[in-house]
């Protein structure tokens, strides 16, 4: 018997913490904060060594909560945990000079963090929220995630994991946008955009503000036209791969495959709920150059090698799905992070939103949302008196 079967895929797993104010702000104008998942604890797993650990506080969440965690985990040294939580007061306490560094690699040896901690603690936590790997990654947009998430108040370090498929996480924006008679264009191209008499032409319409949001390297076509310079930095891939088993891998919302080719597996089961015979799940490696143009068969194959160290033998993948996203974040290396530009340009009337714009932080929603009510808050002020 053939069976058909349909499924949504996003273009990865999107996780968000509870510092996200700005990206949280526009959810609960269009009524989006419901589909979350809140992990307030620490509880993830992680595969190092040939075996399962658990990074977990089961009495503290926040910066206390990783204070337990690094305590209570099994394969850290006395002196690991000490030297980390050191570190972790440092970094808070603001004692350290993170623009001395060259990439966070540097930071962490240099501040008596062992290779061990390094692959199973910060790695994993940099490479995910940064998309760049630790030996490039810029030690201020670390600094900046530390402090305004996980070594901040509980609830700004709590994890987020949409419950739904990500795109209805904005089902409710066009019936709040258009109420004030705004329009939306859809699978409309913009070609360029000129400016003529203090104001800016867009597909034969004219406009006293423009704000950009598309990446970098679209930015620059679009804007060929007039007096600016757009920098397009170095970007990284993002290779997620969707699979359905016929036997359940874990309970677990999500693991840490630390001793793997990948950086995380998702449990779609746990966070989506659906209605099938199979079990689906979500790998995903950041910063993914070596698998970017590899063959989908040679991935599976490697993927599937990962599993089996991870749980045996006895399952098997029914289907799958790669997605490849070649220029998924800029690189958030110390060089790109310097030449952001600032939302604000030197030309009236025009801003550069999105994630890339300088926010101090890397390609994240929080990052787009800030840089959106930046732009909205420079509108406002130069033409409400």
């Amino acid at each position: 018997m053939r069976r058909l079967i349909l499924s949504v895929v996003d273009n990865g797993q999107h996780i968000c913490i509870g510092a996200y104010k700005y990206f949280f702000d526009l959810l609960k104008v269009i009524g989006g904060m419901e589909y979350f998942q809140i992990i307030e604890k620490y509880d993830i797993p992680y595969f190092y060594d040939g075996k399962f650990g658990s990074l977990t506080s089961k009495v503290f969440s926040g910066k206390f909560g990783l204070l337990e965690a690094i305590i209570r985990d099994k394969n850290f040294g006395f002196k690991e945990k000490i030297n980390t939580i050191i570190f972790a007061l440092k970094v808070q306490m603001d004692s350290i000079s993170f623009q001395n560094y060259t990439d966070c690699y540097e930071l962490l040896i240099r501040n008596n963090q062992s290779e061990k901690v390094i692959k199973i603690l910060w790695e994993p936590l940099i490479v995910s929220t940064m998309n760049t790997p630790v030996r490039k990654a810029s030690p201020l947009i670390f600094e900046n995630i530390m402090l305004d998430g996980f070594l901040s108040k509980s609830q700004n370090a709590a994890f987020y994991l949409p419950k739904v498929h990500f795109g209805e996480l904005f089902k409710g924006f066009e019936s709040v946008f258009l109420k004030d008679e705004n329009k939306i264009y859809y699978t409309t191209p913009i070609k360029s955009i000129t400016e003529e008499s203090g104001k800016y032409m867009v597909n034969d319409e004219y406009y006293d503000d423009v704000v950009i949001t598309t990446p970098s390297f679209i930015s620059k076509r679009i804007l060929s036209e007039l007096p600016i310079d757009i920098d397009v930095p170095d970007y990284s891939p993002i290779v997620s791969v969707y699979f359905w088993s016929d036997t359940k891998l874990t309970d677990a919302y999500m693991i840490s495959t630390v001793d793997t080719g990948f950086d995380w597996l998702f449990n779609r089961d746990k966070l989506i709920d659906r209605k099938s015979n199979t079990y689906s799940y979500q790998i995903t490696t950041s910063d993914a150059v070596r698998y970017a143009k590899l063959k989908d068969e040679v991935i599976i194959s490697m993927m599937e090698e990962d599993l089996r160290k991870m749980f045996g033998e006895e399952f098997r993948i029914t289907h799958y799905k790669i997605v490849r996203e070649l220029m998924a974040t800029f690189l958030a290396d110390k060089k790109n992070n310097l030449k952001r530009p600032k939302v604000k340009t030197h030309l009236q009337g025009l801003y550069l939103a999105g994630d890339y714009s300088d926010n101090g932080y890397p390609s994240t929603l929080e990052g787009a949302a800030k840089n959106g009510f930046r732009a909205a808050h420079y509108i406002l002020k130069r033409t409400v008196k």
